[in-house]
């Protein structure tokens, strides 16, 4: 089985939260998730999250403490990915978010009441949710694909 190992984070500024909207290949539309990506080899989970910020949307950030892991196996893809998020806070000075990957075609901050409405997977809406909603348990969230009503890009047909 193929494993990813993922993580993204979650930054919080004046009752909103950052969102990158992201071009997949095969995907027709830009999708609104947290930023965040794949480790690099030898990378620790914390450190990525860091590197995918800047990346993704110009900010120097730090990764605070954990809001969640969530994981993903979809047997009929031979896939299990493993997801860690990170609450994040800003490094420095207070800057704009820009993109800087070319896959990402917008970075925002959303109110956070509206962030489950455009994080539509539900390996992303859910976790992110109760992680806004400042709900203590569960910190660790569970997917199998036949469970899944709205899938992620790379687990959709």
């Amino acid at each position: 089985m193929k494993r990813v190992h993922l993580c993204s984070g979650l930054l919080v500024r004046d009752g909103a939260v950052l969102l990158v909207r992201t071009r997949y290949p095969e995907v027709p539309e830009p999708v609104w998730t947290l930023p965040g990506g794949r480790l690099q080899t030898g990378e620790t989970v914390a450190h990525a999250v860091v590197r995918e910020f800047r990346e993704e949307t110009s900010l120097s950030t730090r990764a605070d403490s954990l809001a969640y892991v969530s994981e993903s196996i979809d047997a009929g893809r031979d896939t299990h990915i493993v997801n860690c998020t990170f609450f994040m806070s800003e490094s420095g000075r207070r800057a704009e978010p820009a993109a800087r990957d070319p896959a990402i075609v917008d970075v925002r901050f959303v109110p956070v009441d509206d962030a489950p409405r455009l994080l539509r997977a539900d390996v992303l809406r859910v976790p992110v949710a109760a992680a806004l909603a400042g709900e203590e348990r569960p910190h660790y969230f569970w997917f199998r694909a036949e469970d899944v009503q709205v899938p992620f890009v790379w687990q959709s047909s």
